[in-house]
């Protein structure tokens, strides 16, 4: 598939934000994914509901989505936690298990790094990540699928999905920060906020050279890697919702902009707290999401797919450091809840 100069352009922007400009590798976690395509929530990246998969945000309006991020906001904020960001261990009698929630994107400033983390790190033999997005195998098919999930290929165009109400708000959000719509007009709905909100958070400072895997990495030359998922499945997750679920969370993501920078800053604050509790708060509520099935394959689906990885992870003789999106750890769905549920005897580390 050929693409006009004005999409391409525009792909290049967006994949210049969201990869590494010098290795071109993926650098989104649960947060910013999250932050992205749902956007509802604005909190890349991340646990489940039982209820019956239904649009939650069809009747949700934008003062009914603000009030709901102002109420989780201090919801978050009347909670603490240790003072660093959590971490969890598990163990048998030859292997031991860290568990560490992340941030992918954070402020060059924020201070995270813990004795207790490091300490695990230094222990490991075998640095555990969401997925392979750094090796030149794994960067080499990135674009690839981007285009394939991100961009329609069977003639249909955004501006053919929209509302003329809806394309007037994306038209305006795009033109504020330079974007014609005929540059994204061949992007699918997902792609679109992605790349809106993408540059929000890379104005407001957020790099994703300062985010924890990019650190552990450069730390961590050492060790053996390992992954709970491939490329393609985180992906898929941002691009495989039907299109009409695509513009509502396309227009959930506008509604909720103005408050997204501080959202964020909250959440990360939380993290930083290492506040679990405040985390579930802001993460942990479908209606966030735009829809129940977009919560679910980010976050419930997800977790359910990686508990089995995990466990395994006790076959092996050594110490294994497991890090991945703080979101994923937090609320009723946690990784950590379902661990517990299997009968791990997983503990918080002081």
């Amino acid at each position: 598939m050929r693409l006009d100069k004005q999409t391409q352009k525009s792909i290049d922007l967006t994949l210049d934000v969201q990869f590494s400009r010098k290795t071109k590798a993926l650098h989104m976690t649960h947060f910013s994914r999250r932050l992205l395509t749902s956007a509802a929530a604005l909190g890349l990246l991340l646990s489940g509901c039982q209820a019956k998969a239904t649009k939650l945000a069809d009747d949700i309006s934008k003062e009914d989505m603000v009030a709901m991020m102002k109420d989780a906001m201090v919801d978050a904020k009347a909670t603490s936690g240790s003072g660093s960001p959590a971490m969890w261990t598990f163990s048998d009698d030859d292997t031991t298990v860290y568990l560490y929630g992340t941030v992918h994107l954070l402020k060059p400033e924020v201070t995270w790094r813990s004795p207790a983390l490091d300490a695990a790190l230094k222990q490991a033999d075998t640095l555990v990540l969401e997925a392979d997005v750094a090796s030149p195998e794994s960067a080499a098919g990135l674009q690839k699928l981007v285009m394939e999930y991100g961009v329609f290929s069977d003639g249909q165009s955004l501006t053919g999905l929209l509302e003329d109400d809806d394309e007037a708000v994306v038209s305006a959000a795009l033109q504020a920060n330079g974007i014609p719509m005929q540059a994204v007009d061949t992007m699918k709905p997902w792609m679109v906020g992605l790349q809106l909100s993408m540059m929000q958070i890379m104005q407001a400072g957020y790099d994703p050279q300062s985010g924890v895997e990019t650190v552990l990495m450069a730390d961590a030359k050492d060790k053996k890697l390992a992954y709970l998922e491939t490329a393609e499945t985180q992906i898929k997750a941002l691009g495989g919702a039907p299109l009409e679920d695509q513009v509502q969370g396309l227009m959930a993501t506008l509604s909720s902009m103005e408050l997204g920078e501080e959202y964020l800053d909250t959440l990360v604050a939380e993290w930083a707290d290492g506040d679990v509790k405040g985390i579930g708060a802001l993460m942990a509520n479908p209606a966030m999401f735009g829809t129940q099935d977009s919560y679910d394959a980010l976050l419930t689906t997800r977790n359910k797919n990686w508990v089995p990885g995990i466990k395994a992870l006790l076959d092996e003789p050594g110490t294994k450091l497991v890090a991945v999106g703080a979101g994923h750890l937090a609320g009723p769905d946690s990784v950590v809840k379902m661990l517990k549920k299997d009968g791990i005897k997983i503990k918080a580390v002081n």
